[in-house]
């Protein structure tokens, strides 16, 4: 089913769902989990998603292809942003709030009655958690611990990954001559290159003509 800004998803028990966003990025649900679309908003200047989590388990996966310039998340007691990344989010019952971050990075926030009380960086490999009764501590960074759901999603971006670098791969096919010649790669380099920026390890190039980010997005 198609959804729209200010919809609300929820999951029972032994329930999951997942929601695509411009063709290219997901949200996976997994049981017992709500989420709100706070925003979707998309026209010629920038791309918009606003997520609000309240309880259960989701697995992020924001591809820049899709165009998204600006994805943040909410739970009770966190902001997060984010762009080009993958990421699983664990609110429980009383609001507190875990990130685990596969690769890229978010910028995560602990807030309390609407104001920030730390912000830190959460890179690949790396977690966050914050608690309701030590909000007002110092964020710390540790290790990202990964759990059966969390390896089974990893393997279904894996593929979703490989459906959308053919996707990908069907635009500029008539351009890759003229993208080689430009940047003085080889077919293995575009390869790898094109791997780099759908797993969101790096942009573009900010010279980086308009015409090439216009094939690059599928949005």
């Amino acid at each position: 089913m198609d959804l729209y800004q200010s919809d609300s998803i929820k999951t029972g028990v032994n329930a999951s769902a997942s929601i695509v966003f411009f063709k290219s990025s997901v949200i996976r649900l997994d049981s017992n989990t709500e989420v709100n679309l706070q925003e979707m908003m998309q026209n010629a200047d920038e791309t918009n998603v606003k997520i609000k989590q309240d309880i259960g388990r989701t697995w992020n996966t924001v591809a820049k292809i899709s165009g998204i310039d600006n994805y943040d998340f909410q739970t009770p007691t966190t902001i997060a942003s984010v762009r080009g990344t993958a990421f699983v989010v664990i609110v429980e019952s009383n609001g507190t709030t875990y990130y685990g971050v596969e690769h890229g990075i978010l910028n995560v926030s602990s807030i309390s009655n609407g104001i920030i009380q730390d912000t830190i960086d959460v890179s690949g490999n790396k977690s966050v958690i914050i608690y309701v009764d030590m909000i007002n501590k110092s964020l710390e960074i540790k290790s990202f611990d990964k759990d059966d759901w969390i390896l089974k999603n990893l393997l279904k971006d894996e593929q979703l990954v490989m459906d959308i670098k053919e996707e990908l791969y069907k635009r500029i096919e008539q351009y890759i001559p003229e993208l080689k010649e430009l940047y003085g790669i080889t077919d293995e380099e575009l390869d790898v290159l094109i791997d780099g920026y759908l797993l969101g390890y790096y942009d573009l190039p900010p010279e980086t003509p308009n015409w090439i980010r216009e094939i690059f997005e599928l949005s």
